[in-house]
């Protein structure tokens, strides 16, 4: 592993991105900040599709129902109301 700040890092970034790609673990810091730098796998269509697709559908058909229009005026109404206290 290695450790370095990110005031050191910033003229090597492009070399600790290479360095990651190929396995190092490259560990920015700031502090008690701490992030790791990590190849990112491609998204394969193919084979992530179907679980991807019925995510959405869940999501798209969802427990939730539209807002009527006195719903929304209501709401509307008391972010004014808060606003104003402010």
């Amino acid at each position: 592993m290695k450790a370095i700040s990110v005031d050191e890092a910033q003229g090597q970034l492009g070399r600790l991105i290479a360095e990651a790609c190929r396995g190092k673990c490259i560990v920015l810091t700031d502090g008690d900040k701490r992030v790791a730098l990590e190849p990112q796998v491609p998204l394969d269509l193919e084979e992530d599709s179907p679980e991807l697709e019925a995510e959405l559908l869940k999501a798209i058909d969802g427990p939730y129902t539209p807002y009527s229009a006195e719903e929304f005026r209501t709401l509307g109404e008391r972010i004014i109301r808060e606003q104003r206290k402010q």
